[in-house]
This record gives structure tokens, sequence and C-alpha cells, in this order.
């Protein structure tokens, strides 16, 4: 071992007991994701938007980085600002990935809560997941320009009214209530967001697999590995065709690249917003009262739901790695924080093996161009 020597030559007790638990407590994940992202832009960015909100306030300020990497061990983890604040004080992992010493404690739980909550305020979530992205599609990891996946799935809030109300907004099917309906359901939320204390007021109800729930709804966009490019995040009651333009324009995707939907995104205004923009259509067909599928629309379905899995296996990573699909937060602007640093999470979970995959496909192709040149 690799001790650090004291002026008499002899390693001092911290010195020993620091590096026999660093051999014991290695962890391969944190270690790999610090030598595929590169967390200079992450410190730029936040230290330039929060440090002047902090000074403006006469707080103090932070080390960027060091609380952004806090919040994505609560999220890999499944931790609490508590909880996380004991866990680093406990784990040398953790105080190797975030650069802490033995002799420096971690951010109390009200700092990680302060920080989390500037972030939201400063609107600076999207502007991460841009931030790693980029990095990702510089190592030909992400691949947005081959293709993007299309898909909405149903974030529940426990902060529901009691009882139920009928919504007549069906699966994947557009809102075609009357006036009138849309009317008393805006009243029922209004009167129980004031009669129960704790409702969270902009979460909807909405009708999927013919049971009710209550909550928003997450529209990503990824790329043709699952890997999420953008995100936008609605009350569940609304629409799927109604947002696919705003996912479009936000991803800003780069011509000729064709966008792949199942059939709840399917309607006149969504294809011709694609081939405005000189994106190709890959919306699923739908057949209509009077008009069914031919063969051709049936065959073209057949083959966007072989890749459409990869975006379904984001959702279920999610729900699965990270305890995802259930709202931590009242209101939409922090779940919507709380969906993008999950996509973040995701990412870069992804990310080492992906780029060993990269690595070894080149490898792949150099033998075969040497054997080739033979």
């Amino acid at each position: 071992m690799g001790f650090k020597q004291t002026s008499n030559n002899a390693p001092s007790f911290t010195e020993v007991f620091t590096e026999l638990r660093s051999s014991r407590a290695r962890n391969e994940f944190l270690e790999q994701i610090d030598k595929v992202i590169d967390w200079r832009p992450f410190q730029t960015l936040i230290n330039k938007k929060l440090n002047k909100r902090a000074e403006a306030k006469r707080e103090p300020t932070c080390d960027g980085v060091l609380m952004f990497k806090i919040l994505l061990l609560e999220t890999w983890y499944n931790l609490s600002d508590r909880a996380v604040e004991e866990r680093i004080n406990d784990s040398i992992s953790f105080g190797k990935f975030l650069d802490i010493d033995m002799e420096h404690v971690s951010p109390d739980h009200r700092t990680i809560c302060r920080f989390c909550n500037a972030i939201v305020e400063k609107d600076l979530w999207g502007k991460l997941l841009s931030l790693l992205n980029k990095q990702l599609q510089r190592h030909g990891i992400m691949k947005i320009e081959t293709g993007a996946l299309v898909d909405a799935s149903i974030v529940d809030s426990p902060y529901a009214s009691d009882g139920s109300v009928k919504i007549e907004v069906a699966e994947d099917k557009e809102d075609t209530r009357s006036e009138e309906a849309k009317e008393e359901e805006q009243s029922y939320q209004v009167k129980v967001g004031s009669a129960k204390p704790g409702v969270d007021t902009e979460a909807w109800w909405v009708v999927k697999c013919k049971k009710f729930r209550y909550g928003y709804k997450k529209h990503v966009l990824t790329d043709g590995e699952g890997l999420v490019h953008t995100l936008t995040t609605i009350s569940a009651n609304v629409s799927d065709t109604t947002e696919f333009p705003t996912l479009i324009e936000k991803g800003a995707l780069q011509k000729g690249v064709m966008v792949l939907a199942d059939k709840g995104y399917t309607s006149k205004a969504n294809r011709e917003h694609l081939a405005g923009h000189g994106l190709k259509d890959g919306i699923m067909r739908k057949a209509t009262k009077g008009k069914p599928l031919g063969d051709k629309d049936k065959e073209f379905n057949r083959q966007i739901s072989q890749y459409r899995n990869k975006i379904e296996r984001t959702f279920g990573s999610i729900r699965r790695w990270f305890h995802g699909g259930k709202c931590r937060y009242r209101g939409l602007a922090k779940t919507h924080a709380q969906n993008i640093l999950e996509a973040i999470c995701y990412n870069i979970k992804r990310a080492p093996q992906l780029y060993l995959n990269k690595i070894l496909e080149n490898e792949e192709a150099s033998i075969r161009g040497a054997l080739v040149m033979r």
C-alpha cells in the first residue's frame, strides 16, 4: 500500500485506517463515472447562477459540483437529505466521489434542501441535462441524430384529494369532453384543494387502463438506446397529442431525424409539425371508424414497435432503480425537477457501460479492417 509518510517516516493511524478502508470500500460505479463525466461545465454553470443569488441574499456560497453530486447520490441510493448527510460522513466511497477528506464533514441537510430549491428557482435542471447530453454525444454514447423515440409516463402523486371524480379522458386519446364537463372538473379541483390541506392542486385525475390516477405526466424524447434527451412535465389529464409539438421544439432535432411515437400522438397537426421541421414521420398509424388499417400500415406499426421498447425500458429502469414514477414533492415545478434529476441519473448510470461498448466496437472494427488489408 502506498501510505503517505509523516516526518518520522512512519504512517499515522489515520493514514493506515483510511488506506485500509479505501481498499475494502471501492465503489467501481462511482469511480467509472468520474472517468467518463467532466464535472467542470456543471461547476461553471451552477456557481455562476447560484453564487450570485447567495451573495444577493447574503447567504454563504457553495461548491456547485459538490452539491450537485450529493443530489445524484440521493437519487442513485434512494436517500433523503438527512440520510445522505449521515452516509457521506460514514462512507469512504461517497467521500472519494465528492472529494471530501476525513477532516471535513458533509453539508448539513438544510443546506442540501436549500440548494435543491435554488436549482428549481433558477430553472437550471434543463440546462444541466443539456450539459450532460453534450458530453455523451461528444463521446459517441448518445446518438440522437440516428433516430428519436417519444413516449409518456404518468407520475403518481400521493397528495390526492379524498374521494374520486369521473374524468372521461381515455388512454391515448384526445380530450373530447364538452366545455361543461371541463368546467365541472375545474370546480371540483378548486373545491378539494381548498377543503383538504396538503392536496397538490396542480396535479389532475386521469383514466389509465380503466383506473383513476392522480398526478402528472412526463413526456420524454430519447435516442435509440433510450438515453433521455429532452423531457417535459404536464398535468396528467392533458392529451399526449397537444404536448408533442412542445417536446419536438424543445428537442431541437436536426433535419432528417426520424421520430418514433405510439398511436397516442397521432394527429394531422403533429404530422404536419414534423414535416415543417424537416423530421421524418415515425408516428404509428391509427385506424379510424370505417377505415381500418391496411397491410402496409400494419407492417409499419410492427416495425416501429420493435424499436419503441427501448423507451419503455427507460421508464421501467427509472422506476426500478430510483423508485421513480411517484411524486416526492407538491407542485409542477418540483415534480419536473424530480423527473429531470432522475433522467440525469439514468443517463449517467448507463454511460460507463455504453462507453465501454463503443470502445469495443471500435476495436473490433479496427481488427476487421486490418484483416481486410491483409
